[in-house]
């Protein structure tokens, strides 16, 4: 009896365990773990530093991991990605709060499914020879800028701090390549631009450059679908979002070999790796940071009306599904 009574234990151990086992791996599948069934996926990934994390899913295999079969495409900017995604080219796309806050006015089904950079990477530098010392001095000079970019947007917030405003300077718009060889020509007296062509300014000026603005205002690079397309694709959407945390975690305990990474894959200079790697945070999350951020780009692009309500862009299921203790923001 003593034997039967054992037995009977143990068998209702292995049910317990089996019952157990049984709900995590339902679980698993249905935050978006279920490597069992292979999906698909096409993703325009912007290919530069703050994007690191898509490609380092691609390449360390977490994709895969997770059960997706991703076509990563790269784009140069945030907004080339979301035009591939509007024409079909790519499903989900990478793009900076800016972008996605500009083109909400006219794409209200465009939603945000995490933020997956945080960084500060934007820098103006004047030139000595121009009379340029301290922020006041700008009054009054030609300062080269990106029109209707983050960096116009710091623009504006840096004078407004300074007590100027952008009727008290001249702003010339041209590509950041360009401001580069505007401000070694000596044609503007200032710029505000992006790393690595903040970089590239300063070694071509030397002594001659003063830097007013380091780092810039936060600005965030986003995953973005559509609504559509989040409707049938869900499965697939906590899928991605799980790798990329993969991906984060993975730098986290790889520091070195992450910044070598970043060197290598996006044939950068390691001087700008190690300039920009504090002030860049790969990680996943939804922080509540992201719609001040539209917000407030929002009511510069408007300049008068009525603006979108961000919080109505914002996805939180998949997130919350995989990860919910990154999930930060206030939506309706």
């Amino acid at each position: 009896m003593a034997a039967l009574g054992r037995m009977a234990l143990i068998g209702a151990l292995v049910a317990v365990a089996l019952a157990i086992g049984g709900f995590f791996a339902l679980r698993f599948s249905q935050d978006g773990g279920d490597v069992a069934t292979v999906e698909s996926l096409r993703l325009g990934a912007y290919e530069g530093d703050v994007g690191a994390l898509e490609w380092i899913a691609k390449d360390k295999g977490f994709f895969q991991k997770v059960g997706l079969d991703v076509t990563l495409v790269g784009f140069p900017s945030g907004n080339a990605a979301v035009n591939a995604m509007r024409a079909g080219q790519v499903e989900v796309a990478t793009a900076a709060d800016l972008v996605v806050a500009k083109r909400s006015f006219d794409e209200p089904d465009l939603r945000i499914l995490a933020d997956i950079c945080r960084y500060w990477n934007k820098g103006l530098i004047g030139r000595k020879d121009r009379g340029i010392a301290t922020p006041a001095d700008l009054k009054g000079k030609r300062i080269g800028v990106p029109a209707t970019s983050s960096a116009e947007h710091n623009l504006v917030v840096f004078l407004a701090l300074q007590g100027l405003s952008t009727d008290q300077v001249t702003t010339v718009d041209l590509p950041p390549a360009k401001l580069v060889e505007a401000m070694a020509m000596g044609t503007i007296d200032a710029a505000l631009v992006w790393e690595p062509h903040v970089m590239a300014i300063k070694r071509q000026l030397g002594d001659n450059a003063v830097t007013l603005m380091d780092g810039g205002t936060e600005a965030h690079l986003l995953l973005v679908a559509t609504e559509g397309w989040l409707a049938t694709r869900g499965g697939v959407a906590r899928k991605l979002l799980r790798a990329m945390i993969m991906a984060e975690d993975w730098v986290a305990q790889n520091r070195d070999e992450a910044k070598a990474y970043l060197t290598r894959r996006f044939a950068l200079d390691p001087d700008h790796v190690e300039v920009l790697w504090p002030r860049m945070q790969l990680a996943v999350g939804l922080p509540q940071e992201i719609l001040a951020a539209m917000d407030s780009e929002a009511r510069w692009l408007a300049k008068s009306g009525s603006t979108p309500d961000f919080s109505e862009t914002v996805h939180t299921a998949a997130l919350r599904a995989v990860k919910p203790s990154v999930v930060h923001v206030f939506t309706k």
